[in-house]
C-alpha cells in the first residue's frame, strides 16, 4: 500500500464515523459545558419554559411560588425545585435577589 491508498481508507473512515456519531446541522462542543438535561419533561426545562414562554420569571418569584406553578404539570418536592433554581443559577441561565415574604428576607429568581 502506497501512502494515497492509505490516506484514503482513513478518510473513508472518518466519514462513516462522522456520520454515525453527528448530527446534522450540529455543531462540536469547544470545550464549553453543556447543559445536559433528562429530555423534554426534565424539571430544569420546564423551568427554563416557564421563564421563556410565560414570562414567568419577569418578576421575582420564590421557590414556593415556582413550586406551586409547576405542580400540576411536574409534581415534586420543594427541595428538588429549589435545587434545580440553584443549578440554573449557576449556570447563569437565571438571575438572583432578594424578596422579602412576611418579614423573612427570601432568595427570589428573576431573568
Amino acid at each position: 500500500m502506497n501512502q494515497e491508498e492509505i490516506n484514503e481508507q482513513i478518510f473513508k473512515r472518518l466519514e462513516k464515523l462522522e456520520k454515525a456519531v453527528l448530527i446534522k446541522g450540529v455543531k462540536l462542543n469547544q470545550g464549553k459545558k453543556e447543559f445536559k438535561t433528562g429530555g423534554k419533561t426534565s424539571l430544569p426545562n420546564l423551568i427554563l419554559k416557564l421563564r421563556d414562554d410565560n414570562k414567568f420569571f419577569s418578576q421575582s418569584r420564590s421557590a414556593n411560588k415556582v413550586h406551586e406553578k409547576l405542580l400540576p404539570i411536574y409534581p415534586c418536592s420543594i427541595d428538588r425545585v429549589d435545587t434545580a433554581l440553584r443549578r440554573l443559577k449557576e449556570r447563569k441561565k437565571l438571575r438572583i435577589t432578594d424578596k422579602i415574604i412576611k418579614g423573612k428576607k427570601v432568595l427570589a429568581y428573576v431573568w
